[in-house]
Formats: C-alpha cells, sequence, structure tokens
C-alpha cells in the first residue's frame, strides 16, 4: 500500500497559473483550478509567496498527496507551506472554479 492510497483525491501534476493559480490535474482524471490569490494576499502565513517567482516553485510530493513550496523553510528544515491533496481537492469544490474543455 503507498502513501497515495490513503488519500481520496491524490495529484497526478500541477501547472502554475496567472493570479496565484494553480491548474491541479487529479490522478483519478479531470482537472481542478484552486486560486490562492486571497491565502496569499491575507494569510500572514502565506505572505512570502506574494512574490510570483517564489509561488510559481510549488510541487507535487510525497507520491501526488501533497504540494508544497519550498521556501520559506520551517524550523526544523521542512518547507513551512504545504496543503495535501483531498485539502487542497476541497478547495477547488468550495471555489468551483470551471475548467474550460479544450
Amino acid at each position: 500500500m503507498s502513501i497515495a492510497d490513503a488519500f481520496f483525491h491524490p495529484i497526478e501534476r500541477i501547472e502554475v497559473q496567472p493570479g496565484y493559480r494553480i491548474l491541479v490535474f487529479w490522478k483519478a482524471g479531470g482537472q481542478s483550478f484552486v486560486d490562492f490569490s486571497d491565502d496569499v494576499a491575507h494569510g500572514p502565513v502565506w505572505a512570502p509567496l506574494r512574490d510570483e517567482r517564489l509561488f510559481a516553485t510549488v510541487r507535487v510530493v510525497r507520491e501526488g498527496t501533497v504540494i508544497e513550496w519550498p521556501e520559506p523553510i520551517g524550523l526544523f528544515g521542512d518547507p513551512e507551506i504545504e496543503v495535501d491533496a483531498d485539502g487542497l481537492w476541497h478547495m477547488a469544490q468550495e471555489q468551483n472554479i470551471a475548467v474550460a474543455a479544450e
């Protein structure tokens, strides 16, 4: 059993979009936009990511179960900002941002 089996909505890959948004491709199929602009604008933990170059460094880790930003680094040397896959899926559902079919 892999770590991804413990999550309902593991991530296949992501693409950073303008305006602090991320396009998420789910392993089960489908895709969703997740908008982090409010978090980045108002959340103190998210403040470092106001630098769009730093925001764009987001990556998928732990077999598709987490996205994280490599900086800033926390007290124990781990990335300070991360979102688990199921939390990301719930954010996408709450925001309900449609992905246009191409």
